[in-house]
């Protein structure tokens, strides 16, 4: 399935710690023609990215070990303006959003594959995609 225009098949750097959803999240991503690098933790996904590793979207949860989701999220933004970042959580709605800063979008679990769709279709709507990080 086509979810970019710009990108037939978009990188994805997927966030969660939970060994289970991660590996259900990356099977879903995947099987919608995205390439997925998947890590458990935010200070990892934040290693690969320094390290020069391009990603055309970070998908993460807001709950993690260590670092949560929305603080990864904020140092994204900051070190890569033009990544968008998609978070997710079971928290509610009211709890996640007033902590989210402009490139930063908020997806409600639990959610179906069609609502994770249109969400990264908004991320990648909101920002000129162009692999850079």
């Amino acid at each position: 399935m086509l979810l970019s225009k710009r990108h037939v098949e978009p990188r994805v750097l997927l966030i969660e710690d939970t060994e289970d959803t991660r590996e259900l999240s990356r099977m879903a991503l995947e099987s919608q023609a995205c390439e997925v690098a998947a890590v458990s933790t935010a200070e990892a996904a934040l290693g690969l990215l320094q390290a020069g590793e391009r990603f055309d979207l970070v998908f993460t949860d807001v709950c993690l070990g260590g670092l949560s989701g929305i603080e990864a999220a904020h140092r994204i933004r900051q070190q890569f303006p033009s990544l968008p970042v998609l978070v997710t959580s079971g928290l509610q709605p009211d709890r996640v959003t007033p902590q989210l800063a402009p490139g930063i979008h908020f997806l409600p679990k639990p959610y179906t594959m069609s609502e994770l769709l249109d969400a990264i279709r908004a991320c990648f709507g909101d920002h000129e995609v162009d692999r850079a990080a």
